[in-house]
């Protein structure tokens, strides 16, 4: 697909690269979902979120529309992540190659360098013009553009999975068109130029070729997650639902109730203490009335919380969960559907992969 073909236009008129937004929905919701959890720690942040977030998407967004050199020509920067190239594409993301997009996302890699340079103007970056008003800020433009490098590959990966079976679909849908399946002949069967020019690829080359690309993604993805420190996490809390106010009333008549009828025990009745074993995790013979009623105060104490969350209108959150975890689970569900989707073609894509594999190791380890 050219450049042109994927600019399409906003309400307002201007050009937007599609593989750009891609990219910016996914990595805008990790930065929302870190922002929630900051947020929690420091109430004073949420007045920021949103200036914040927006300001450092605009500066992700004129990166990703970038163009970087290779060699005689110039390859977009978005473009380049989406792509299936591998070697350009860890480039973008190592800080060490002179295609790398580092230094224009996380302005304090470039500290040193500033302060070496002496007589320029003194904002010259996102970090500078928010430390200037609240030098606070100057460390929450740091954490932000940190979030954004931990989080970009991800999101990059996230919009190349949805891209490739949406890809698929349109394939199977017989809705490509001779230009792409071009693009693809190309890719898959390269021209060596003495040669003739090739056939063009089949409806079940593609599907093949961006499957085994799924894989990759899918693989990668889980490699990532389990090489991952716990403070990069992105911690999500779901929103519970409110409960119904009469209905908490009757819930704490109910309990103490209980507590009542427990505290009324003269002795340690193991049997009437019987039902609370298990949620003591305790032996019949360990639970005593004491640990009951400190268990049943515990529960009023809970049920009185959520009544005085909805009271302050504030929402009740489940427990925190390893957002991109959760989301590793989601490929493999969504692979799961697909390969059912395939049928017999997931059957032969499955038997060409065994095959290759028995040609590898026949070559790793030829026979004497």
């Amino acid at each position: 697909m050219s450049q042109k073909e994927k600019l399409g236009r906003t309400s307002e008129g201007k050009p937007v690269n599609q593989n750009t937004e891609h990219i910016i929905r996914h990595l805008n919701e990790y930065l929302s979902v870190r922002f929630d959890h900051a947020s929690r720690i420091n109430p004073h942040l949420i007045h920021i979120k949103d200036d914040l977030i927006y300001h450092e998407m605009e500066n992700v967004r004129r990166c990703m529309n970038s163009n970087k050199i290779y060699g005689p020509i110039r390859l977009n920067v978005s473009d380049v992540f989406m792509g299936d190239d591998q070697t350009k594409r860890r480039n973008l993301m190592s800080p060490s190659d002179q295609t790398s997009v580092q230094v224009e996302l996380v302005s304090h890699v470039q500290d040193a360098k500033i302060e070496a340079t002496r007589g320029q103007i003194k904002i010259h970056d996102l970090k500078t013009y928010y430390a200037s008003i609240d030098p606070q800020l100057g460390e929450m433009t740091d954490l932000l553009e940190t979030w954004i490098w931990w989080d970009l590959y991800d999101a990059v990966e996230l919009a190349r999975f949805e891209q490739k079976i949406g890809i698929i679909r349109h394939v199977r849908q017989g809705k490509l068109s001779d230009k792409l399946r071009q693009k693809y002949t190309m890719l898959i069967r390269p021209h060596q130029g003495t040669e003739e020019k090739p056939k063009a690829v089949s409806d079940e080359e593609i599907i093949m070729h961006q499957y085994h690309r799924l894989v990759e993604i899918q693989e990668n993805w889980s490699h990532r997650r389990e090489t991952e420190w716990g403070y990069m996490f992105v911690l999500k809390r779901d929103r519970l639902e409110a409960s119904d106010p009469g209905e908490l009333i009757g819930k704490i008549t109910e309990k103490v109730r209980e507590y009542d009828s427990v505290k009324s025990i003269e002795t340690d009745d193991p049997k009437q203490l019987q039902p609370y074993a298990a949620m003591l995790n305790l032996s019949s013979g360990e639970v005593s009335q004491e640990r009951v009623l400190e268990l049943l105060q515990s529960q009023l104490i809970e049920i009185g919380r959520e009544m005085l969350d909805q009271t302050d209108n504030k929402p009740r959150l489940g427990p925190p969960y390893n957002f991109k975890l959760h989301q590793a689970e989601l490929l493999n569900r969504w692979m799961t559907d697909l390969k059912a989707q395939l049928g017999p073609l997931h059957d032969k894509i499955e038997a060409d992969k065994r095959r290759n594999q028995e040609a590898e190791e026949q070559v790793s380890f030829p026979s004497e």
